[in-house]
């Protein structure tokens, strides 16, 4: 009897080993066919990251960055203002847009870096075929810039026109106020500069008719009750006013 519960022992231990040892060779089988997958995975995403590193390095170079290798290993303060501008437009057109809308893209960069700014938009601009909505308070940029100009004031439109008709041809009083603004060499040292009198509507409340009324010099009665309709100046040129 004790022979025969040995025997029986032993060939219990022995299955429970080939179950353990069988186990064992499906795990690592699993083992290794998962780690095959991650390294295949892992393959496929270095890929894609080096194909966005050199689109990226491509999109820096367009916009006038030489080191752009290096400028990827930056942080935002370690660069220049000029820098920091050009690298915004790359993120801008990184996806190749048709449009480009472009607010305030020169603030807070001294003359020269703004040329260069903005001679890189309209290099741009030729070489990727698309349209630039420049959304500014500096008409000097705007003269430099547009080929078409829209003057809005509190949120509407109060004028449209080419560059030359805005600029030499003005019909809203808003403007022409806008425009007489504007320092200029030509003026005597001694000239005070123009101002708008008044202050801007507050849009919680609008006014009934003309947002410019109560600042406006030639302001009407009929301007305060009602909104201007749009009149026709030339086939380009179209303005809001009574």
């Amino acid at each position: 009897k004790n022979s025969t519960t040995k025997q029986e022992n032993s060939s219990t231990e022995q299955t429970n080993n080939s179950t353990t040892s069988a186990k064992e060779s499906t795990t690592q089988g699993t083992t290794e066919t998962t780690t095959t997958k991650v390294t295949t995975e892992t393959k496929e995403q270095k890929q894609q990251k080096e194909e966005k590193k050199k689109k990226v390095i491509d999109m820096l170079k367009l916009t006038g960055i030489a080191d752009a290798e290096k400028c990827l290993e930056k942080y935002p303060h370690e660069l220049s203002g000029g820098m920091r501008q050009r690298i915004m437009i790359a993120i801008a057109l990184i996806s190749h847009p048709k449009l480009l809308i472009a607010d305030e893209p020169t603030t807070s960069l001294d003359v020269t870096i703004q040329a260069q700014i903005l001679a890189e938009m309209k290099a741009l601009q030729k070489k990727l075929k698309m349209a630039i909505l420049l959304i500014t308070h500096d008409l000097g940029i705007v003269a430099d810039v547009a080929d078409k100009i829209i003057v809005m004031y509190a949120g509407k439109i109060v004028e449209e026109g080419t560059v030359r008709e805005i600029f030499y041809h003005p019909v809203h009083p808003y403007t022409k106020a806008l425009l007489n603004s504007v320092p200029r060499l030509d003026r005597d040292g001694k000239e005070m500069l123009c101002t708008i009198e008044g202050n801007t509507p507050d849009m919680t409340n609008p006014p009934k008719g003309c947002a410019f009324c109560e600042r406006c010099p030639h302001a009407m009665n009929i301007c305060a009750q009602y909104m201007p309709e749009e009149k026709t100046v030339s086939s380009s040129h179209r303005a809001s006013c009574w």
